[in-house]
């Protein structure tokens, strides 16, 4: 049967495949928006505005009624106009009780997993502001003022993340900073997925009481490190290993608040505190509203690959690189008095013995990496050494020796491209395929499963779909 459907937040990520999942499954949806041109089958609103239910009622009877409400409104960051009271807690509660007075059969409230997990649950502006309009919803329901779900979900990623979009640009990067040892512990669901749960609750013939309890959270199948994630993006783009780099909390913390001058909406203390907090559930429900386990994230993450070259070119520029690492190597070997390497290191302040000293130090450096780079699949600590040595190399002699850099020949000037050469080749290092180890966790009784929903054990594990 056809459902009359309004969301909130369609513009955003989560919303935007909610209504497109509605609509495939034939249900009329309008979308709640700031912005109504006419003609459209859109619905004015604004949580920052303070509506009282009353006029909520008569707003959503005006637009000719609706079967169920889904509200999928979220901010990250707050600004002087949208504040979390008003769009997380105030706004919704008010929504709420106006659906109920309109007639709505049906809300959905989407909040965020670590919002009122007990027995530690999230202390953040966001989470508590998403908190009271999820115990806004409850009350009612549970009052049977009307029938209502709370959906929890973990990391969203997938087309239209905020958040996705950040760890995919990090991931890129040939040197990844990681937040501490990078352990914190997620378990991402793809946004198709959540949004065809979220469908088949709304399109569910009982009341969703009768299923499970009113909240529900919903999540990927693995947990997984920060780092692991970061791999997945990586491998998704075709890129291989990076250089982590462990960045200490306080650094991070400081990051995260610098950030929130920068235009951007997914990094700021509030996501970096949940990021720490955890973002795993022992009760995944994803399975139940799916009818099967939900996908990998090594399975349903699809990104264009990022750099690509030909193996001949791959290894054409590495053929070339160890040529001249190993040939300077021999001629400042060979002859280091005709090469005059000793009379440079002397003007960069290591003379008679350290000259020497630093002159051996280099040959063996530059051996190790033009060695390193005949190798069939040099990693990205072999070209991480170099493009550190060719920028040491260059500061250096420019630093004691400023004409240099304004030679004709341009000695100092050729690195560039040296180091050019380099980093395209460490950002296309090829990725490394393993095989994937079965994932298996353990029941509350102990016992070994693999993909099953513990907080429906004993339940019959039927897709809730239908009319």
């Amino acid at each position: 049967m056809s459902r009359r459907i309004l969301i909130l937040g369609a513009s955003g990520c989560i919303g935007g495949a909610i209504a497109s999942t509605l609509r495939a499954h034939g249900h009329t949806v309008v979308e709640g928006r700031r912005t109504v041109t006419a003609g459209s089958s859109h619905l004015y609103f604004d949580f920052a505005e303070d509506v009282s239910p009353q006029a909520w009622a008569e707003r959503l009877t005006s637009a000719g009624g609706f079967d169920v409400v889904i509200n999928a409104v979220g901010i990250l960051m707050q600004d002087a106009r949208n504040r979390f009271e008003r769009i997380h807690a105030q706004g919704p509660a008010a929504l709420f009780r106006g659906a109920a007075l309109a007639g709505v059969q049906r809300v959905i409230q989407i909040s965020a997993l670590g919002v009122g997990s007990q027995p530690h649950h999230l202390q953040t502006p966001y989470a508590l502001t998403k908190l009271q309009a999820d115990e806004a919803l409850l009350d009612m329901v549970h009052q049977g003022l009307l029938d209502g779900v709370v959906v929890r979900p973990s990391l969203v990623y997938g087309p239209g993340s905020q958040s996705a979009a950040l760890f995919q640009q990090l991931a890129r990067m040939p040197v990844v900073g990681l937040p501490g040892l990078g352990h914190q512990r997620v378990q991402p669901i793809h946004v198709l997925e959540l949004a065809d749960a979220v469908a088949r609750m709304a399109q569910h013939a009982s009341p969703l009481g009768s299923v499970d309890d009113a909240v529900h959270e919903l999540a990927g199948p693995q947990v997984l490190s920060y780092r692991d994630m970061l791999q997945h993006y990586r491998r998704a783009q075709g890129l291989g290993d990076p250089v982590w780099v462990p960045v200490p909390m306080p650094f991070m913390r400081l990051g995260a608040h610098l950030a929130q001058w920068l235009d951007q909406q997914a990094f700021s203390p509030d996501t970096l505190t949940m990021l720490e907090h955890g973002n795993t559930t022992t009760a995944n429900a994803a399975r139940f509203w799916l009818g099967r386990e939900p996908t990998a994230m090594e399975q349903a993450l699809i990104l264009p690959t990022w750099v690509a070259l030909p193996s001949w070119m791959r290894h054409g520029l590495q053929a070339t690189l160890a040529f001249m690492w190993i040939y300077t190597a021999l001629i400042t070997a060979i002859w280091p008095q005709a090469s005059h390497v000793l009379d440079l290191l002397a003007r960069c302040g290591f003379t008679s013995e350290w000259g020497w000293r630093m002159m051996a130090l280099s040959c063996t450096l530059n051996t190790a990496m033009g060695l390193a780079l005949l190798r069939r699949s040099p990693g990205a600590w072999t070209y991480a050494l170099q493009a550190g040595a060719i920028m040491g190399y260059t500061a250096t002699a420019a630093w004691n020796m400023p004409e240099l850099t304004i030679d004709h020949c341009g000695p100092l000037v050729k690195n560039v491209p040296v180091l050019a050469a380099v980093m395209l080749l460490w950002l296309s290092v090829p990725v490394r395929h393993t095989v994937p180890s079965r994932i298996s966790r353990a029941t509350p009784n102990g016992s070994t499963h693999i993909g099953t929903c513990p907080h429906l054990a004993g339940r019959t594990q039927v897709a809730p779909g239908g009319n």
